[in-house]
């Protein structure tokens, strides 16, 4: 199977392609920047700026592609060019693939900057959305491009509302459970911006990769096409509950006593998630997606891979 992963050179994207790199199929691995070292064998890479169109065209009309994993994107940054990457991006990908049809497309998009604090609980897929960040907005406009396509022209498109990720991959992120966790190990106090009381559900990217490999290697992709689906873990935490929970295992893992301080809020209280329970009802139904590392868990594997990297 021919597989292409936009923004491979990414935190999620580094992580899928080196689970992909596993199953023996031809890899196309496209990004704006050159792959990390170690991700170089076995894959195609192609360095191409996803805003332009006609150049992104050129470079996938060769090749025969079977399944597509947009992950390409920008979360922070000047409002405009954070739309022109992924709202008109993902309208370039979709027009380039047109005119030869893959047997899937899935988009990441994200949870939490869509749906914020819930109207009804849990939230499912069918819950409003309001966007209130210039990265949220433009997921928001994203899966409506891919819904357009789908509608219009048949485009096999499928929807990932993702969760906040964590845990180790090739390329690191500073995400709210890594972020703790490297500042309890290396500075041995947490952080916090406002009172903590931002309630987030949390995935282990090991969790959210077999979550894609269900969907890419799924026997019957045309019964997903159209569908937009909520990947998460199996809980949700307040911010300060998890940075007591970081600071408690490194402190008995690492033999070093882990504080947790407060700062003033970074964004506006108006922002802030404080209800959040998100159900995950239809990945398993449509994907039998299962998540099965616990935060606790989660946090124990990286700290022992931590410890085991300094030895």
């Amino acid at each position: 199977m021919n597989i292409l992963v936009t923004g491979s050179a990414g935190y999620v994207g580094s992580a899928l392609i080196e689970e992909l790199t596993r199953h023996g199929d031809t890899l196309y691995a496209l990004d704006i920047k050159p792959p990390p070292k170690e991700l170089t064998v076995k894959t195609h890479h192609i360095i191409q700026d996803i805003t332009n169109a006609e150049a992104l065209k050129e470079k996938l009309k060769p090749l025969d592609i079977d399944v597509v994993v947009h992950l390409a994107a920008q979360i922070t940054g000047d409002p405009s060019q954070i739309l022109r990457i992924n709202v008109d991006g993902t309208a370039n990908l979709l027009e380039a693939l047109r005119s030869n049809q893959p047997k899937l497309v899935i988009i990441a998009s994200t949870a939490a900057q869509l749906y914020r604090n819930a109207q009804y609980i849990p939230i499912d897929e069918k819950h409003p959305v309001t966007p209130v960040t210039p990265y949220g907005l433009s997921k928001h406009l994203a899966e409506e491009v891919a819904r357009f396509y789908y509608r219009v022209h048949s485009t096999p498109t499928l929807i990932f509302r993702q969760a906040n990720v964590y845990g180790p991959a090739p390329v690191m992120k500073d995400t709210v459970i890594n972020k703790f966790l490297e500042q309890a190990a290396k500075e041995r106090c947490i952080s916090i911006f406002g009172d903590g009381k931002q309630v987030r559900n949390f995935i282990y990217i090991n969790d959210l990769m077999q979550c894609y490999l269900k969907a890419i290697y799924h026997s019957k992709p045309e019964t997903l096409a159209g569908e937009t689906l909520n990947v998460a873990g199996s809980e949700e935490y307040q911010i300060r509950q998890l940075a007591k929970i970081v600071a408690k295992t490194v402190s008995r893992k690492m033999g070093r006593k882990v504080t947790v301080t407060y700062a003033p809020p970074s964004i506006p209280p108006t922002h802030e998630v404080h209800i959040f329970k998100i159900s995950i009802e239809k990945a398993f139904r449509l994907l039998n997606y299962k998540p099965e590392t616990a935060v606790e868990e989660g946090i124990e594997k990286i700290l022992e891979l931590y410890e085991g990297n300094k030895n």
